[in-house]
């Protein structure tokens, strides 16, 4: 019984649930590139978004019942996004 059933986690999740939170934690990773535009350091990003990730996880998991596993996935989405900003920034200025 291999394939999507109607007891699958993502089958089970309500899409807009799944949505605003991808859209939450990717704008997370935006704003936490942005923060540091002038500079060339990645590091720092990373540093901000890491905190700021866990905190958005809590509100996530506790606020609006959405599974780890899923939120996991989520937070490789903004940290993706947080990459492709910041190195957009690093080679266009502001």
């Amino acid at each position: 019984m291999n394939g999507m059933t109607e007891h699958s986690l993502l089958a089970m999740t309500d899409p807009v649930l799944l949505m605003v939170s991808a859209a939450a934690i990717c704008f997370l990773g935006y704003f936490c590139a942005r923060r540091f535009k002038n500079t060339n350091d990645f590091a720092k990003s990373v540093k901000l978004y890491l905190p700021l990730m866990a905190v958005a996880d809590c509100i996530i998991v506790w606020g609006w019942n959405l599974d780890i596993l899923l939120l996991a996935g989520i937070d490789i989405c903004g940290f993706i996004v947080m990459a492709l900003a910041s190195n957009y920034y690093f080679y266009h200025g502001s």
